[in-house]
């Protein structure tokens, strides 16, 4: 490979903050974010049981991984996060907005708090996120990559995940905001949209002879006739946070294995 491509998309010498890093999606493209050259600055709940094996991954690639507690759900505690990072001395250079969480039911059914536990958590922590790194490179008068996790439901509704779709679609929306107002100041936000991934939080449904009907209709929906890993976000993540993607913004990768386009 030329030296030309290898350096476009390395991140020697990069530090990247990440909200979810611990999460089924999280661990996969931060530990990828490592292995490119980045360290890691894990934002997460002080009991996270997959805190240690995120660290793990990060030092065996050789980079150094710093943790900072926070329930992202509440801004005030995940603006103090922040705080504490910069306090810190962290020098940022890619964000990765990757927390999330899900309450399924029909819409009649859905609760006030389900609709702010999914908002706070999936849509008001990553705007926050976002907004924070973003000040912070621009007090530095420092360029960077924000890179925020939507959904293919960003773009259809789906059933029985209304809070979900509302969610996501304004990721999707606030993504192109930011872009607007922060490419011109070498600041690049992006999104990366996942079809339906294989995690511990959907194996039951690919696993479970009780969503036998449920697997089969994503894999029938699904041109490339499988469910998402984790790995497959890999690349996609590696060139949003790179130099490769330099040009890119405002925007959403889609990584669904067709599904969008059945």
């Amino acid at each position: 490979m030329s030296p030309l491509i290898t350096s476009l998309f390395s991140l020697e010498g990069k530090t990247a903050i990440v909200l979810g890093a611990t999460g089924g999606l999280g661990q996969a493209m931060t530990t990828a974010l490592a292995e490119a050259g980045a360290n890691i600055v894990s934002v997460e709940l002080p009991s996270d049981s997959q805190s240690e094996a995120l660290r793990s991954n990060v030092e065996k690639a050789g980079r150094t991984h710093m943790v900072f507690h926070s329930n992202v759900g509440d801004a005030k505690s995940l603006r103090g996060a922040f705080a504490q990072i910069w306090e810190k001395g962290v020098v940022p250079d890619i964000l990765l907005n990757c927390a999330g969480i899900q309450r399924r039911g029909k819409v009649e059914e859905i609760t006030d708090k389900d609709l702010d536990d999914v908002l706070n958590v999936n849509l008001k922590a990553s705007f926050i996120a976002a907004q924070e790194f973003g000040k912070e490179l621009l007090r530095l008068n420092r360029p960077g990559k924000i890179i925020n996790i939507a959904s293919i439901i960003s773009f259809i509704g789906n059933v029985d995940i209304s809070p979900y779709a509302a969610s996501k679609g304004g990721v999707l929306q606030f993504t192109k905001a930011f872009s607007n107002e922060w490419s011109g100041k070498g600041i690049n936000v992006n999104c990366i949209c996942p079809g339906y991934i294989r995690t511990p939080l959907t194996q039951q449904y690919s696993s479970d002879p009780k969503y036998k009907g449920y697997n089969e209709y994503i894999i029938g929906r699904t041109p490339i006739g499988r469910w998402g890993e984790p790995q497959d976000l890999v690349g996609a993540v590696i060139y949003l946070a790179s130099r490769a993607s330099d040009f890119v913004t405002g925007t959403s990768i889609v990584c669904d294995g067709g599904l969008l386009a059945k």
